[in-house]
């Protein structure tokens, strides 16, 4: 009679019964025979722990590669292995995967284990045994000798492979009657022909899986996760008895390490970033962070297949409290913790393993400003308190939670900072908008000394796109540190708009030196502060002139002392400079640049004194950098009647060229309100809406509806990364004609489209008309960036009819000539002058915005250009939908007082589904004579000019000119050459808001001394240019 042993091995959880049987016995006499015994093997699930809050894969170590069955007689000595082969038929096994359900009583982190399944060849006799399996050690020939007893077996002493994870595979079980659980291998007496036995058999390995959780982090701190590793794992491990390394030779000090990422770049893109707004990690790689999965993203940190670090047993016993504030009196108990001989060193636990987790920390929150390398260090054990057991065919989850500031959490932290030693948040951000400002933390450990100066000088300043490549600026002139005076930061508060030109025609070096010259004389680059507590608005004396520099009103700073921790905190105004630093140079305090930042550098130096007269020299260098502009959106325009809300999300181009937007997060917090206008009208979902730390910038607008004889207007003014950057985002509801400006011109909202009829909503370009001809206005559809070509023999479509002219046939009158009083819907109005616009450019209380405006169709921020730049009256509306939503670029005019009647009032100007807001009668770019071109800029092709490095590719900027009414020989402005306006010009990449002289647009009958009236141009030798009207009074 044969004996067949039915063994079914399931990866790390108990299995149950295969087929009927009789249970074995203990106790009876035993008696001659063979015994067929149908027996369940399983291998037990890798159980939970510290379940709470590499390179290798999770499940690297379930496989089962090879098996083998061992009988021990009662005294525990070898009767007979089975070594088994994977296959079909006697002495092979088979492997299945099998179903896990985990159970208070029977915890599993597993949700499958393999199981194998085989049948023995030979009969076993009836008699007592103890019986055991062996996983992935093949048939234990190269241990006959450790096998001959069970206290040998267990002993078998493994070696750890570090070159092969999955190697370290091995697992030992013994059976039990089926349906009893033992904790120790019970003698199973054999002396039925048929009986039922069940195994478990574990591994000699555990893993550890490790997420993070900064939910509870402040805002405007960074943690950028650079590896983690677990350290010093035992060497060797007994396969089925305790394993307790006692001695540091026994220990391998570096395990495995997960790389998370490498250099250092710490910034938006770096994956493994935890913030206050990015709470959980890891996540998938390649996607973007989502909110609404983090539930999903925590479980699959500690899934089956996560990335993990495996380990040998090591149990190290109970020990003291590892929580690192144990005592609640909120100082470390054992910060660093890292060397040995260190007090506390490893927790008073020598031999234990502990995850260490590297990082850069970076907080830009004023409360605490810090940067540096980050350790974070863990003992292992079953607990977070006093277990240091790491047991055996375990899953360790570990969750590591940043709490505030990410440096009092329940691990040993290693970080320090200089004593004394200065600490700046760099890089910080600076919003891309002129004349704005943001405050800069910047704080000393003075270890008890006192502050004697502090000074700051700008060390380079660039105008010129960072990171660009370049083909797309003038790289040349790209000289930060030689001429700094070209560049957009300043220590010092600026207020004036244009920083005026020298007097007559000056060349342009004569106009840099004076670039030059104010930037040093008024100390844009240099200031020294008070060290005393409180605010100030003056400097203290420069040590080297022994006297005040600047003046009052250059910029309030507030100095804070915190003798308990002997630090001082400054907070120091940083500033954007003038819309134009001296026109001609083309150098401005904005950034132009969509898709690029620009950066400075200050240099900070202080002087500390200790009480025996002994001075040290603390020397740092802050990055400011400067946003790249934001344009999308930039505004939104709603019917009087509409109450339909617009969904904002602020989206930045990631290259010049680029076809798509992208969503961009805050590096900080970000806040939206309403700032100026009618907050009843217009609003937010609340007063203010807030964003947290690395969260893109999402808000809805609301509008409320007015009557259709009146237009409602407001400013919201969003403040993000770290609230140290602004954009404004203007919003009106309904047509109805405004002035901007007490007692003043009342503009009309669109452009004219026709002699009698304006476009349908200022989301709509208009008509281009040549010089004083209402008669044949050049339809919008004509209007193609193709790339400046000759459209002498080009039929254009004439607006509201389908009548086709070419160039020549449209004519235009000469410059003395005016535009006709138009009329629409039965009202006379008139188009602009000079007095209209000039009222705008002169006021105080005026300034303007360049962006994108959507229309009373559009409900949220689009990421396609062609669609955020496309609206037109073709497509505008469609049934289909198509075009329904796209926004138009232009220029926002908008009143800033808070004055109540006119605070917030805003008018907008488009440039023209093209992005050039002219038809020029003549250009060069090909190098021959063109007729009607589409092209804003009236230079031909680049110029390569060291002194004027913004000019270098205006000639394929945007922009669009407004015809004034008539010509106006002196405007009353000092330069000779801003006589004899024609038109007006609005740049859309130097933030231009300017006359231009009628000879950029039209034959004018050449030059005239300033003081002389014109001559008498040439007809049909104009451009063709929007128009806009405004009411007659």
């Amino acid at each position: 009679m044969i004996r067949k042993l039915l063994l079914a091995i399931f990866g790390a959880s108990a299995i149950g019964l295969a087929g009927c049987a009789d249970d074995p016995t203990v106790g009876q006499e035993p008696f001659d025979g063979e015994s067929t015994v149908t027996a369940t093997v399983e291998f037990r699930p890798l159980v939970p722990a510290l379940d709470r809050a590499t390179r290798t894969t999770g499940d690297a170590i379930r496989s089962i590669r090879s098996l083998c069955v061992l009988l021990y007689d009662s005294k525990g000595d070898l009767v007979k292995k089975y070594p088994l082969a994977e296959g079909e038929g006697p002495g092979r096994y088979k492997v299945e995967e099998e179903e896990r359900t985990s159970t208070p009583d029977n915890p599993t982190a597993e949700a499958k284990t393999p199981r194998a399944t085989f049948t023995l060849g030979e009969g076993i006799p009836y008699g007592d045994y103890y019986i055991y399996a062996v996983a992935n050690m093949g048939g234990l020939d190269d241990r006959a000798d450790e096998i001959r007893t069970i206290e040998g077996l267990k002993s078998i002493l493994l070696t750890w492979n570090e070159g092969d994870i999955a190697a370290n595979d091995q697992m030992l079980g013994f059976f039990t009657a089926a349906g009893k659980v033992e904790k120790q291998a019970p003698l199973l007496r054999l002396n039925t022909k048929t009986a039922a036995l069940h195994a478990w058999i574990r591994r000699a390995a555990s893993k550890v899986t490790v997420a993070y959780d900064g939910s509870a982090l402040e805002e405007g701190v960074f943690i950028y996760l650079k590896s983690v590793a677990i350290k010093d794992i035992p060497s060797t491990c007994k396969l089925g008895d305790k394993n307790t390394p006692d001695e540091k030779r026994q220990l391998i000090a570096q395990g495995e390490q997960i790389v998370y990422g490498t250099g250092t770049d710490y910034g938006e893109n770096w994956h493994a970033r935890i913030t206050k707004g990015h709470p959980v990690y890891p996540y998938p790689a390649g996607e973007e962070y989502d909110p609404t999965r983090e539930a999903e993203y925590k479980a699959a940190a500690h899934s089956e297949k996560a990335e993990a670090l495996f380990f040998y047993e090591n149990m190290q016993g109970e020990g003291k409290d590892k929580r690192q504030d144990s005592d609640d009196d909120h100082k470390l108990d054992a910060p660093g913790n890292k060397e040995e001989g260190d007090a506390g060193y490893k927790d008073d636990k020598p031999y234990g393993s502990y995850i260490e987790v590297k990082a850069y920390y970076r907080s830009i929150n004023a409360d605490r400003i810090g940067s540096g390398e980050i350790t974070y260090r863990f003992m292992l054990g079953k607990d977070v308190k006093t277990d240091y057991d790491a047991e055996r065919n375990h899953h360790y989850k570990l969750t590591l939670k940043f709490n505030r500031f990410a440096n009092d959490v329940d691990w040993h932290i290693d970080y320090t900072e200089e004593d004394p030693g200065m600490l700046i948040p760099s890089p910080f951000y600076i919003s891309y908008l002129y004349n704005h400002t943001m405050l800069m933390p910047l704080k000393i450990n003075t270890a008890g000394r006192e502050i004697v100066s502090l000074q700051a000088k700008i060390v380079e300043n660039g105008w010129a796109p960072t990171g660009a490549p370049k083909s797309e600026y003038y790289s040349p002139a790209d000289l930060p540190a030689e001429k700094p005076f070209n560049g957009f930061l300043s220590l010092r508060q600026t207020t004036q708009t244009v920083i005026p030109s020298p007097d007559g025609s000056p060349d342009a070096q004569t106009l840099e030196t004076a670039n030059k010259d104010y930037y040093e004389s008024n100390y844009r680059h240099l200031r020294n502060y008070l060290t005393t507590e409180g605010s100030h608005d003056i400097d203290a004396p420069d040590p080297a002139q022994n006297t005040v520099l600047g003046k009052e009103g250059d910029g309030k700073y507030w100095v804070e002392i915190d003798r308990e921790s002997k630090a001082t905190t400054f907070r120091i105004p940083l500033y954007t400079r003038a819309k134009q630093l001296i026109i001609k140079t083309g150098f401005t305090g904005n950034n132009p640049y969509e898709a690029y930042p620009r950066t400075a550098k200050v240099q900070f130096v202080a002087r500390l004194r200790d009480a025996e007269g002994a001075e040290v020299e603390l020397k740092d260098i802050a990055t400011i950098v400067q946003v790249p502009r934001i344009v999308n959106p930039k505004g939104i325009w709603r019917k009087h009647d509409s109450t339909t809300p617009f969904h904002v999300v602020l989206k930045q181009l990631p290259q010049e060229n680029a076809t798509r937007f992208e969503t961009f997060p805050s590096e900080g917090p970000w806040k939206a309100y309403v700032v100026r206008g009618d907050r009843s009208t217009i609003h937010l979902a609340q007063d203010t809406v807030r964003g947290s730390t690395d969260t893109p910038i999402d808000f809805n607008i609301f509008f409320e509806g007015c009557d259709a004889e009146e237009s409602k207007c407001a400013v919201i003014r969003v403040e993000y990364h770290n609230y140290s950057c602004y954009h404004l985002i203007f919003a009106r509801q309904g047509s109805a004609s405004i002035a901007l400006v007490p007692g003043g011109t009342r503009w009309r909202t669109c452009n004219m489209r026709t002699a009698t009829t304006e476009a349908d909503c200022p989301t709509e370009e208009g008509s281009l008309f040549r010089f004083a001809n209402w008669d044949d206005p050049i339809d919008a559809t004509n209007n193609v960036a193709d790339g400046f070509k000759d459209h002498t023999n080009t039929e254009l479509l004439i607006a509201g009819t389908s009548t086709r002219k070419k160039w020549s046939q449209i004519h235009a009158d000469n410059n003395k000539a005016s535009f006709s009083d138009p009329t629409v819907g039965g009202k006379t109005l008139r188009v602009a002058t000079f007095q209209d616009f000039e009222e705008l450019y002169q006021a105080d209380d005026i300034e303007q915005g360049y962006g994108v405006l959507y229309g009373n169709d559009a409900t949220e921020t689009l990421t396609e250009v062609g669609e955020v730049y496309g609206h037109s009256y073709t497509t505008h509306g469609n049934t289909d939908d198509r075009g329904k939503g796209y926004g138009m670029r232009g220029t926002f005019v908008y009143n800033k007082s808070e004055n109540t009647e006119y605070s917030g009032r805003n008018l907008f100007f488009p440039i023209g589904v093209s992005g050039y807001g002219q038809r020029k009668h003549t250009d060069k770019h090909t190098g021959t004579e063109a007729h009607a071109v589409v092209k804003y800029a009236g230079i031909a092709n680049t110029i390569s000019d060291i002194y004027r490095p913004l000019f270098y590719d205006l000639y394929r900027r945007p922009g669009a000119i407004y015809w004034l009414r008539e010509l106006v020989d002196e405007t009353g402005r000092p330069q000779a050459d801003y006589q004899r306006a024609l038109g007006w010009d609005f740049n859309y990449f130097s933030f231009d808001f300017n006359l231009i002289s009628a000879s950029n647009i039209i034959n004018n009958g050449g030059w005239v001394p300033t003081g002389q009236p014109s001559n008498t141009g040439t007809p049909d030798s104009s451009n063709a240019c929007f128009v806009r009207c405004v009411e007659i009074d």
